[in-house]
């Protein structure tokens, strides 16, 4: 029988605590993303397709393993990319918000430092997001946003092969233990 005391714990995270990033670094990341997902389609039409600001949110929730900082860094990613855009101030805060508490949570429950499943969890994150976007723009916004299925998840392939390389390529920056 488990104590009393044990039954209201937090959740703490599987395996051993990954080393996070220091907050300056984690800010570069961020800005590094909006910038590229700003400036990369003036010179490669296709890069637009990729969602570098999500990816962003994905890594430093995982890399976090706290429910509270996946939401604030998708907040605050959402925010900043809602004012380099010209749609309506708020839609990508909603979503990169959901998207941080998702991945927060997440990676409480299961080990995220395989790239396999780094590589699952952005695809799904790319799906919740591109699904969400759509009901906000369709329900609450009055827009008239298609939703193709074959393209989403093409895209959301594409998103987990980008999410691994670039997850790959950030982790030498985590201080090791």
């Amino acid at each position: 029988m488990r104590p009393i005391s044990s039954v209201h714990e937090p959740l703490r995270p599987l395996g051993p605590q990954p080393a996070k990033l220091h907050p300056g670094l984690q800010l570069v990341v961020c800005l590094a993303a909006l910038a590229l997902q700003t400036l990369l389609p003036a010179h490669l039409p296709f890069a637009g397709l990729i969602d570098l600001p999500l990816l962003a949110v994905v890594y430093l929730a995982l890399l976090s393993r706290n429910v509270l900082a996946g939401m604030l860094i998708g907040m605050a990613v959402g925010l900043a990319q809602d004012s380099l855009t010209n749609g309506p101030i708020g839609l990508f805060g909603i979503l990169k918000t959901i998207v941080g508490y998702a991945a927060g949570s997440v990676s409480l429950l299961i080990e995220v430092d395989f790239p396999g499943a780094r590589g699952v969890l952005a695809s799904a994150f790319y799906l919740a997001h591109a699904i969400l976007f759509w009901m906000l723009q369709s329900a609450l916004l009055g827009g008239s946003a298609s939703l193709d299925p074959a393209r989403t998840l093409i895209l959301a392939a594409t998103h987990a092969g980008v999410a691994i390389l670039i997850f790959r390529l950030l982790d030498p920056l985590r201080p090791r233990p």
